[in-house]
Formats: structure tokens, C-alpha cells, sequence
């Protein structure tokens, strides 16, 4: 089979803080370069029946699947949810799968970033070196060391990876390890790097993976990673301390 023939193209995601319409958008650009057949979503709780009929008049299939791990607090602000669960890419029986995150648009022939011999590609979040306490993970996991973290935004796995990491991701996932850089939480992603350490991997470029945020400037990207508010207003944090504080 043809790469082309062997690749699908997913989406995890709930009905939470706009994530239905963000996947619209994203998914409208991604059908200029990738057929519907060959697009997954998978929607977890909450549902909302406008959401799903929206996603279904894509053409991409809809695949509704219960919540598998516990809900979380994405940043400090805000009260714990779900926001879908990109481990359910791992039940995907393709060659190859790509990843993309609801906040991103495609900006050119994605299937160019899929070139090469690798089994995982990702663009680095965040560059650790020797920090003792990232080390540290990879240590106790007698897992080989990735010095740096993948943003989870735009995924590519080649030659089944994603089914060789699934055991590893979903158990990682599910283990408080006791790390966190900055205000948002990034466990997904956190496990995501320890589960791929001892895979062919190669990183993205800039021009593949634009980080907005970083005040990146790119003309004719692949994908376009969105600038998304951080939500951490003092409002939010009150209301989320007063829930807390409820019996």
C-alpha cells in the first residue's frame, strides 16, 4: 500500500471551551490536501447532539468513544474536565497516523511532513537538557532519555508506532508523575514523551509546526499551531477555588 493509501488523519476531542468549532476549521483546511474517508474523530463526553451532527456533515467518520482516564485541571484557572483523549488514536488499525489538534490550520500539502524513514515526528514543546527532575522520570521508567517534549498538537506516527506505545502511553498517562512546567498542565504530554523515547524519532521544523504563541512568523506552513488565550484570569481562579472549597 501507498502511504497515501495507509494514513489516517485524527481528531480527539469533547464539546468543551469551542473545541467542536476549532476542529471545523481545522478540518475544513486539512480536506484541500486529505479526503474525508481518510479523517477519524473521536468525541468523547460531553456530547452534544448540535456538535455531532456538525462533525458528521464533514464527511470524516465519527467515532464516539466513553472517557478512558480521569478528567483534569488543563490550567491552574480552570475547573477539571475532559477535553478528549488522544490515546484513542492508538486503536486506529492504519499504517500510519496523524494527529492534529482542533486549534491548528493547514497551510500546505501536509502529506510533504510525512516524508522519511521514522516511526515518530513532533516539533519539540519545550527543550529540558539536563534538568533533574525531567531526567528523573525517564530514570525511574528505566525508559531512554528524551531530552526534550513533544507538542501534541501535530502528530505523526509511521510503521504502527502508535500501537507500539499504547500499552506504555495509556500507563503513563494514568500515573501522577509528578512533574508540571509552568501553569498549564501538560500530563498528556508528559507521558506522550516517555512512551516514544526508544523510537526512530525525528523533529519537526518550524515551518512544519508553527507555535504562534512563540511570536513565530511563517509564510506557507504546514500547520499553523493557534494562539489560544490562557484562561487564567483572577475570576476563573476564584470560582475555581470557591468550587473546592464546596462539601
Amino acid at each position: 500500500m501507498s502511504l497515501k493509501e495507509n494514513t489516517i488523519f485524527a481528531y480527539t476531542l469533547s464539546s468543551r471551551k469551542g473545541m467542536v468549532q476549532q476542529a471545523l476549521r481545522s478540518i475544513a483546511t486539512l480536506k484541500h490536501y486529505v479526503d474525508a474517508e481518510k479523517i477519524e474523530i473521536f468525541y468523547t463526553p460531553p456530547y452534544d447532539e448540535e456538535d455531532e451532527k456538525a462533525m458528521k456533515e464533514t464527511g470524516a467518520e465519527l467515532i464516539k468513544k466513553e472517557n478512558q482516564t480521569e478528567a483534569f485541571n488543563v490550567s491552574r484557572s480552570l475547573p477539571e474536565s475532559h477535553y478528549g483523549e488522544k490515546i484513542n488514536l492508538c486503536s486506529i488499525e492504519a499504517e500510519n497516523v496523524v494527529f492534529l489538534d482542533c486549534d491548528t490550520i493547514v497551510g500546505n500539502n501536509i502529506w510533504e511532513v510525512l516524508e522519511g524513514d521514522f516511526e515518530f515526528k513532533a516539533r519539540p514543546a519545550h527543550r529540558f537538557n539536563d534538568q533533574e527532575d525531567w531526567k528523573k522520570l525517564f530514570e525511574e521508567r528505566d525508559r531512554p532519555y528524551l531530552d526534550w517534549m513533544p507538542n501534541a498538537g501535530f502528530l505523526i506516527f509511521k510503521q504502527k508506532a502508535h500501537k507500539k506505545i499504547e500499552d506504555e502511553w495509556s500507563e503513563y498517562v494514568s500515573q501522577d508523575l509528578d512533574f508540571q512546567k509552568g501553569k498549564v498542565n501538560h500530563h498528556e504530554q508528559y507521558a506522550l514523551a516517555l512512551a516514544v523515547s526508544d523510537l526512530k524519532i525525528h523533529e519537526m521544523e518550524k515551518k512544519d509546526h508553527v507555535l504562534e504563541w512563540n511570536d513565530e512568523k511563517v509564510a506557507d506552513a504546514y500547520v499553523y499551531h493557534i494562539e489560544q488565550a490562557a484562561g487564567s484570569s483572577a475570576i476563573n481562579l476564584a470560582k475555581n477555588y470557591i468550587k473546592k472549597l464546596r462539601p
